[in-house]
């Protein structure tokens, strides 16, 4: 595992663990994970403003708790519908993040090993890194090193479209 993976689960399980301490000190204790997760009123609200609206600030908000409860597969839907509609930066981040996520969740391997879900998950990562993601740099870093400038999103669409068009 690379050092800016290492780092990027760091920066969730430290997280995780400042939003526990600060509910431990409110509430006396968390048994559950869930406990963490947002009152579905406040969710639907939040992913309304941010698909409905546009509204990045809301989507922020939402993605991140659904990453820390992880709601993978709900997150992954809704970060699509972000960045295909509203071109949203953290949107094709979180899309990045979850397609090269190594793991399971309910017995289901995450990390796309085929070639058609790695050329999706790059150019995720390069949409998010053209359209201005600061968090998109470090794996900009990790997957191209620095000795060359990143190539343009449209590259890796266009091996995606290639892929479907050697199908028929």
């Amino acid at each position: 595992m690379s050092i800016w993976k290492l780092l990027r689960l760091f920066i969730i399980f430290f997280g995780l663990f400042l939003i526990s301490s600060n509910q431990k000190s409110q509430e006396g204790g968390i048994d559950d994970p869930g406990d963490l997760e947002l009152p579905r009123k406040v969710a639907d609200s939040l992913w309304r403003k941010a698909i409905n609206e546009g509204d990045f600030k809301a989507y922020n908000e939402v993605s991140i708790n659904y990453q820390l409860v992880l709601k993978i597969p709900k997150l992954y839907y809704y970060a699509l519908l972000m960045a295909n509609k509203h071109q949203c930066p953290e949107a094709y981040m979180n899309l990045y993040d979850m397609l090269t996520w190594e793991g399971t969740i309910d017995g289901i391997e995450l990390a796309g090993k085929d070639s058609i879900l790695r050329n999706q998950a790059l150019f995720y990562l390069l949409k998010g890194y053209e359209l201005g993601e600061k968090r998109a740099i470090y794996s900009i870093y990790e997957e191209f090193g620095d000795s060359i400038s990143p190539p343009k999103s449209i590259a890796y669409l266009k091996k995606i479209q290639k892929f479907y068009e050697e199908k028929k």
